[in-house]
């Protein structure tokens, strides 16, 4: 059983400019999705490999963006960061169980065609 320590946590990484979530599902074929997903994943996998990893029992994450494009199409951003931090152990899975919250918000103090998402949770105990 996956049991929180109770120690609060949270991992912050930077992700460049991502497709917009029209432009990604109006691509004409899924190499082309999966050439961006690999590269905004991966850009996201090297930051977080620079981190002690701890697995979340669950996490929130709040994501910061400042594209061009409406907020609801920036969303792609937090779908490569969470596809990448699930991947690196930070937490079990990507689903409702373990995801609970996600807050999204334009900023336009961060450099233009980049996003700031915060994974936040409470520590697994790695005994259980």
């Amino acid at each position: 059983m996956r049991v929180p320590t109770g120690r609060l946590t949270s991992y912050t990484v930077t992700i460049g400019k991502v497709p917009s979530l029209n432009a990604f599902y109006a691509s004409k074929h899924w190499t082309v999705r999966a050439k961006a997903k690999e590269k905004h994943c991966g850009e996201v996998l090297q930051q977080l490999q620079q981190l002690d990893k701890y697995e979340l029992h669950h996490v929130s994450i709040k994501c910061r963006v400042n594209y061009r494009y409406d907020l609801d199409n920036s969303v792609m951003a937090i779908k490569f960061a969470l596809d990448a931090f699930k991947q690196w152990g930070g937490v079990k899975d990507d689903s409702p169980k373990y995801v609970d919250r996600i807050k999204m918000a334009f900023d336009p103090s961060l450099p233009k065609d980049t996003a700031e998402i915060i994974f936040e949770g409470y520590v697994v105990d790695s005994d259980s």
